[in-house]
């Protein structure tokens, strides 16, 4: 890890972000992965597709994954708002909810592989307002033990920081709202649980033993609690910011 302290110190003294990008390319090949990425997410995006900051990539790789439709079930894009910790990118395919979905990521992975992507962690970077954006290292890969991951995971906020700083977005991004600070009521949280699963309104009625046009009043309620504008905007929110999982 000695490198990935020395990049440390590089990213306090680079001045261009040319020569900051190269030096962490460098110091991620030395860690086992040729290629990276880093993205910042939007404001107003709710299935972190995000802004890439700074990437290098196989060539050919983005082409393929469009094509095929990955991002659509892309275990990797889909959780990242949900993780607060380092995790290897293969490890969050459990987390989708279908076997369908399961099986088509696991294709991916197979796919990734053959343009050299075999292996790859992301590292999600969390503020106040909730997720940030996230960087992730792609490539052969290696086994890092949990105080590497620790090291590795300061580098790559360092790094996160650094470009959104020569992107010159670091207050656009800080001016997001907070929504950890949201309160919601028990039962608020009981509508939102089971909105979140997919239920309508009659169904979330019969669950809590109320009616819909309640429940209805409720939804209403969060909406305006988050500013969100519909149903399916209430529940990505909620979700990006840990309010529930």
């Amino acid at each position: 890890m000695h490198d990935v302290f020395q990049f440390l110190t590089l990213c306090k003294e680079a001045r261009t972000k040319e020569k900051f990008l190269s030096s962490f390319h460098d110091v991620t090949r030395r860690m086992g992965f040729n290629f990276y990425r880093i993205v910042r997410r939007d404001e107003e995006d709710l299935t972190f597709t995000g802004t890439v900051l700074a990437e290098y990539l196989p060539n050919g790789w983005k082409e393929f994954y469009h094509a095929k439709k990955y991002y659509e079930i892309d275990p990797v894009k889909r959780t990242l708002g949900l993780l607060h910790q380092p995790f290897r990118c293969r490890d969050v395919v459990g987390l989708l909810p279908h076997a369908t979905q399961r099986k088509r990521a696991s294709k991916l992975f197979q796919d990734a592989a053959r343009f050299g992507l075999r292996d790859g962690f992301g590292f999600p970077i969390h503020g106040r307002s909730g997720l940030l954006g996230g960087v992730f290292v792609l490539g052969e890969g290696r086994h890092f033990s949990k105080q590497e991951l620790t090291v590795a995971d300061m580098a790559m906020r360092a790094a996160f920081w650094k470009v959104l700083e020569f992107s010159g977005q670091s207050e656009e991004l800080l001016s997001f709202p907070d929504l950890t600070v949201t309160q919601l009521t028990r039962r608020e949280l009981d509508v939102l649980t089971l909105l979140a699963q997919g239920k309508t309104s009659p169904e979330i009625g019969k669950t809590l033993s109320i009616s819909s046009h309640t429940v209805d009043w409720y939804i209403n309620g969060i909406q305006r609690k988050f500013d969100a504008r519909n149903r399916q905007h209430v529940v990505a929110l909620a979700l990006r910011h840990g309010i529930i999982s």
